[in-house]
């Protein structure tokens, strides 16, 4: 599903890690998206940043999101008690 966000390629993936480049849209930027399974196989960690830059006008925080409403909306995540988010 990760592989379905706008402008995702993947680079690397091995053992429940996966590190995505997304490019955005308007100007190509790319962004790096890291899934990372949880040793205990019932969590996901996620992170979204910016390679360029010092403000991404939201893109990144959106991009998780999405990714989290599109796992939900597959049955594949329930929704997490929890979302902590880094600034």
């Amino acid at each position: 599903m990760a592989l379905d966000l706008p402008g995702a390629t993947l680079d690397n993936a091995r053992f429940g890690y996966a590190q995505i480049t997304c490019y955005s849209d308007v100007f190509g930027f790319p962004d790096y998206l890291e899934i990372l399974v949880t040793e205990d196989g019932q969590h996901l960690q996620v992170r979204s940043q910016s390679l360029l830059g010092f403000y991404d006008l939201g893109v990144n925080r959106d991009r998780v999101e999405t990714l989290r409403v599109n796992l939900q909306n597959a049955g594949l995540v329930r929704e997490a008690a929890q979302t902590t988010a880094i600034k």
